[in-house]
């Protein structure tokens, strides 16, 4: 085990290490929190190995390898690990830890993503992101970290309903779920909340990061024009809030929407 891996997992947390035969041994009957794959001492192909491991575990797998490999980990991601750090030489404890919980946050997502989807954007559930966003919520309360929920709106949902039918109301929430997707990185949860409402889970949410996003949704709505609804305008309302101090920034931001009414259509919230 290297030294540097251990110092960034922290005092906390107890670290095994064994060889791949002796590892699959011990997930079979343990339980681990985070697998760690090195690719140089793993005995085998490394996108093997991962299927191996993804065959009846689910854990978060972080893995190590040299930059000279980049193929191997972009294989390795498709086989199955959540994350990779580069260990030509020894990554600070911050780049650790930022490893380790873009491994956790991929897993939780694609596990929520595989068993609770809205069935009309394709994205979260209410309640797959309710679950993660209290898992963060948790997190922060133990380490101080912050980050932002992002809430969007579209509006005039029962006046597209009533003019256009729910084929067009679903085909407008569809393209705003992929605009909001597309805008965010990719350990960002997005869900439809209901009633026309997605809202995403932004890490360190700054402002400027939340402005070039909410920027980006509104030009995507602005531009989409349906072919067999050429008079359908999508309209967008959008509205932040930063989780800190245990507040609870999907209320609030949830809020800052319900008080916006007066806000001119557009407009950024």
């Amino acid at each position: 085990m290297h030294p540097w891996l251990s110092e960034g997992l922290g005092p906390g947390c107890r670290v095994e290490a064994a060889p791949f035969e002796d590892a699959l041994e011990l997930l079979r009957t343990d339980h681990y929190d985070l697998i760690v794959v090195d690719a140089g001492s793993c005995g085998r192909p490394v996108p093997e190995a991962i299927r191996t491991l993804r065959s009846f575990r689910q854990t978060p797998i972080l893995l190590l390898a040299p930059r000279s490999l980049r193929e191997t980990v972009a294989a390795a991601l498709d086989a199955g690990a959540d994350e990779f750090l580069f260990d030509d030489g020894p990554p600070s404890r911050e780049l650790v830890r930022h490893a380790v919980e873009h491994a956790v946050l991929r897993r939780g997502m694609r596990d929520a993503a595989e068993t609770d989807v809205d069935p009309s954007t394709g994205v979260l559930s209410p309640g797959a992101f309710r679950r993660l966003y209290e898992e963060r919520r948790a997190r922060s309360r133990l380490f101080g970290e912050r980050f932002t929920v992002l809430v969007v709106q579209v509006l005039d949902v029962q006046r597209l309903q009533a003019a256009y039918g729910a084929d067009a109301l679903h085909g407008a929430l569809q393209h705003t779920a992929s605009a909001l997707r597309g805008a965010v990185r990719s350990t960002d949860a997005v869900a439809h909340l209901g009633q026309g409402v997605l809202a995403a889970l932004l890490d360190n949410g700054d402002r400027q990061r939340v402005q070039s996003i909410t920027d980006r949704l509104h030009a995507e709505a602005q531009g989409y024009r349906p072919a067999r609804y050429p008079g359908l305008q999508l309209r967008l309302r959008t509205a932040h809030a930063t989780l800190e101090d245990d507040r609870d920034a999907l209320a609030e931001a949830t809020r800052q929407l319900s008080a916006a009414d007066a806000t001119p259509p557009g407009a950024h919230a």
